[in-house]
């Protein structure tokens, strides 16, 4: 009793030891810091590749076996550091047109924040293209607790995707080596950067499912016995989960239970008995899917991966898909505006789908000119390391093309090593298996290209499998790391393949099996059953029909901002006073001013003067607020913006002393 007692403190002072490593950034994310110690590791390709390394170099000179808190450290720091960016400068590392100002979701943003916001007001989502319905599911939760306060829910998904990635990071290092483990820590953290930190978007889930599989499907290949087989069953599980969160490149999930045949030894029963519980993963996560999709969603509106198909089948994009869908329907406004109601969208996709269908039976050759036509473009476009062009700051080019290379030898050592692995002794055995996972998710990519090409959003469309794409160089490096030292006779450090991993797998599997309950959970809590909160409408809604509707003779009232139970504040300051969210300094605000559709704003946004705030609403609503309207936590509209639509919908308070907008 004594021992077993002795045994759990052990156990939860170790826990506790690696939790201390979050601390410092925890601090980082709630002080403000000086944007130039920031900026190295924000905005340079060195300082990414320096913070990786060290993140393997500390376990080494410590000689620590096992889980390492100092390379949570490094990694916890690193990842603060890109959100501590959007909150002392009010703009992204990465200058993403998915955020504004730091922090207000923009763009696709605000669409998922608008799902949350109506799951929180206890009806089903309306603003829902296809599945994507378990992020905003998980943001309605953060949102709820945190009272509003989405600073600190993207701390709280900044520290989940740190225990994520150092997850992943610890068992490709303690099973692949440290030079593996390098070469995939600075692959997940360019895309987390780019695509993931301080943003309101299903790549962040997607992200952190996936480096929770990548977790366990490693650890899998290293282990034996009746492990092995849950290990892999559970990667597979995580991996649906993320691309049931970013639907994409689905075919991943049959070529990985086919392939597990082959990664296990034994009889022809057992080996079947893995493949039917890999598919049995799948299958439960599927259904989970359905649950929460029935539940939380109210007009079922096809995917607009029917958009890209359309593109693909007529050699061009998923606008040409928008565009043709509003032929299709004569009168319809864009389905993919705001305003467009649920059956206008759900009609044109629909006609939308029948058509591509027919052309794909009637014309089979469209469909394989069309995955030829992605080949090249991902190819071409390098599209799983360099990012889009509208993206500001992105990896150096010598960096990307790197990586590729070492991807594509990370595939042909997989295949050589599959074929001449036995020669290479049982150090080798780690790689010969991991080369079966490599090889399901190079060709799942492949297979899925014409359901999801890579024009139509490039590198964050493959979000929930890039975690696993990113297997291929590290294979690479820390394959050719070990065949160097078996060559020359050195001792090995393949003794860590049987150091303890089970922190990291167990930070996996704490992390992907809650967001699963979480998830599911809240689309039964959260979500009304009786008639009445189906017809509902939230009070951003019912507020903007308003004062489209409002008659020339009717009075302006005012409306109080607490009663729209939504929405989160930025305050604007003088330059006097440094920018830390929600306040903003006004040359950082007018740095970062919206462009597209909001660009005719700018003069406006540029007269605003300090003590002013912005709110930003679901539906894309953005509120500007004088002072009288701030103290008084309402918000006046102007009349000459009252009796019709207004797109964008920024609406200004009527004592602002500046220009009509």
């Amino acid at each position: 009793m004594e021992q077993t007692r002795l045994g759990w403190i052990r156990k939860a002072l170790q826990i506790a030891y690696l939790l201390g490593a979050l601390f410092p950034a925890v601090w980082v994310l709630n002080h403000p810091m000086p944007v130039a110690w920031l900026r190295p590791l924000c905005k340079d390709t060195g300082a990414i590749l320096a913070a990786c390394a060290l993140a393997a170099v500390l376990p080494f000179l410590f000689r620590h076996k096992g889980t390492s808190a100092w390379s949570l450290l490094v990694i916890a720091l690193t990842q603060a550091a890109f959100q501590a960016w959007c909150y002392n400068t009010g703009s992204h590392p990465a200058v993403t047109p998915s955020q504004i100002w730091g922090i207000f979701p923009f763009g696709d943003s605000n669409f998922y924040y608008s799902g949350a916001s109506e799951l929180l007001n206890g009806q089903q989502m309306t603003l829902i293209f296809g599945s994507r319905e378990s992020f905003p599911l998980l943001l309605a939760v953060l949102v709820k607790i945190l009272r509003h306060d989405l600073r600190a829910v993207t701390s709280v998904l900044t520290i989940v995707m740190v225990l994520a990635t150092w997850s992943a990071f610890e068992v490709i290092r303690l099973r692949l080596g440290g030079l593996a483990a390098v070469a995939f820590l600075a692959c997940v953290t360019f895309l987390i950067r780019i695509y993931c930190v301080g943003l309101f978007m299903t790549e962040q889930l997607a992200v952190v499912y996936s480096l929770c599989a990548v977790a366990m499907l490693v650890e899998s290949v290293a282990t034996q016995g009746k492990a092995k087989g849950w290990l892999f069953c559970g990667g597979v599980f995580f991996l649906a989960q993320a691309l049931n969160a970013r639907p994409a490149a689905y075919l991943v999930l049959p070529f990985l239970v086919l392939f597990s045949w082959q990664l296990c030894d034994g009889t022809p029963k057992v080996r079947g008995k893995v493949v039917f519980l890999g598919a049995i993963a799948v299958a439960i996560s599927f259904l989970l899917h359905g649950i929460t999709y029935h539940r939380a969603v109210g007009a079922r509106v096809p995917s607009n991966s029917w958009y890209c198909i359309y593109g693909m089948l007529h050699g061009g994009t998923w606008r040409d898909g928008i565009w043709h869908s509003q032929r299709l329907l004569p009168g319809m406004p864009n389905p993919m505006a705001p305003y467009s109601s649920a059956t206008d969208r759900l009609q044109a996709l629909l006609l939308l789908r029948a058509e591509c269908l027919s052309e794909i039976r009637d014309h089979p050759s469209k469909f394989f000119r069309g995955w030829w036509r992605a080949v090249q473009f991902l190819w071409s476009n390098d599209t799983p390391f360099r990012a889009q062009a509208i993206y500001q700051e992105v990896p150096s080019a010598w960096f990307t093309e790197s990586a590729r290379w070492c991807a594509v030898l990370g595939l042909g050592l997989s295949l050589f090593v599959l074929l001449r692995g036995t020669r290479f002794g049982p150090n080798f055995k780690t790689y010969q298996e991991l080369s079966w996972i490599n090889l399901a998710g190079f060709l799942g990519l492949l297979a899925s290209l014409p359901f999801a090409p890579p024009w139509d959003g490039e590198t964050r469309i493959y979000s929930a499998t890039l975690p696993m794409f990113f297997l291929l160089p590290a294979s690479f490096v820390g394959g050719v790391y070990l065949l160097i030292v078996r060559r020359c006779r050195y001792k090995t450090a393949q003794s860590n393949a049987h150091s303890p991993a089970k922190h990291a797998i167990g930070s996996a599997l704490a992390i992907g099996g809650t967001l699963s309950v979480v998830i599911t959970c809240a689309s039964w809590c959260l979500v009304g059953t009786d008639h009445a909160s189906k017809n509902r409408q939230h009070s951003v809604r019912l507020m903007t029909d308003e004062l489209i509707k409002r008659a020339e003779q009717t009075p302006v009232r005012p409306f109080d901002l607490r009663s729209l139970q939504a929405g989160y504040h930025l305050r604007l300051t003088d330059d006097t006073q440094p920018t830390w969210l929600p306040k903003i300094s006004r040359k950082d605000f007018i740095r970062s001013l919206p462009i597209g559709p909001y660009s005719p704003l700018s003069p406006a946004l540029n007269q605003l003067p300090p003590g002013s705030e912005l709110v930003v609403l679901p539906y894309y609503v953005w509120l500007v607020l004088d002072k009288e309207d701030v103290q008084a936590q309402r918000f006046t509209p102007r009349p000459e913006q009252t009796g019709h639509r207004v797109w964008p919908p920024v609406y200004f308070s009527k004592g602002l002393n500046i220009q009509n907008p």
